[in-house]
């Protein structure tokens, strides 16, 4: 999977090039590297009728962000012609459409979700964030340099699970959190990057879902509480990374 073709943007998310997902997310690779630039990626945030926000932790396997908790579902849409499990992917560069592909094809792959219990019309795109963030510790050798699409959607929480199926090469666990649930889950979290062992102590947050959850999530999360549709902001908000990121390319 690390030969996947990942799509690099500019900092504007116009189309730059392509890379393998090893090369994008190698720590002296053409995004991670000072100056480089970023690829494009999606975070789904899926909620169930009661309002909940369904979680999913990273399998230990994982290269990047292992045992981390996240959103929903989080990867990268692939360049035209880019293989997938043996099969050409083609679409999903076009944009929040492209991304919603992606999302779909991801979804079923990672979880078991089935295009039929989350079909393309339950998508909203939001917004997008631009993060940088390397793995714990003093000498990483893999990070994230993302221009990230936040898609949003709302199914039943029945048709969902009736269908969900972990794959355990992707994901070791789920669980539907409440908004205050999630808030307090996050701030109890340990931290991966900590010396002292007590304050590495805890569940881990992958740094995309941290700083979403800190800086843009909760809105968007009350006005689904109330019935309201969340609007697209046509925004790049530059979260941790970003500006460096920018001002090291210049």
């Amino acid at each position: 999977m690390m030969e996947e073709m990942c799509i690099l943007t500019d900092f504007q998310d116009g189309l730059a090039g392509e890379a393998t997902k090893k090369d994008v997310h190698l720590i002296d690779g053409l995004c991670m590297k000072p100056g480089g630039l970023p690829h494009r990626a999606f975070s789904v945030f899926l909620f169930n009728e009661d309002h909940e926000l369904l979680l999913q932790k990273r399998c230990r396997d994982k290269i990047l962000f292992p045992l981390h908790w996240a959103n929903t579902c989080c990867s990268h849409p692939l360049a035209d012609g880019a293989i997938f499990q043996g099969e050409q992917v083609f679409g999903e560069q076009d944009g929040a459409v492209g991304t919603i592909r992606a999302a779909q094809r991801k979804l079923h792959q990672e979880l078991g979700i089935s295009l039929q219990a989350l079909p393309e019309r339950s998508f909203r795109f939001i917004t997008k964030v631009h993060y940088k963030a390397g793995l714990p510790g003093a000498d990483p050798e893999w990070g994230e340099h993302e221009m990230d699409y936040i898609l949003l959607a709302q199914r039943p929480k029945a048709e969902i699970e009736g269908c969900m199926s972990l794959n355990p090469n992707e994901v070791e666990e789920v669980r539907w959190v409440s908004q205050e649930g999630c808030k307090d889950f996050v701030q109890r979290a340990g931290d991966p990057h900590a010396r002292d062992e007590a304050a590495r102590d805890g569940d881990w947050i992958s740094p995309w879902f941290g700083e979403i959850e800190k800086a843009l999530l909760h809105p968007w999360w009350s006005r689904i509480r109330r019935g309201e549709a969340v609007p697209p902001d046509g925004q790049i908000h530059r979260l941790k990374g970003a500006q460096e990121a920018m001002d090291m390319s210049s």
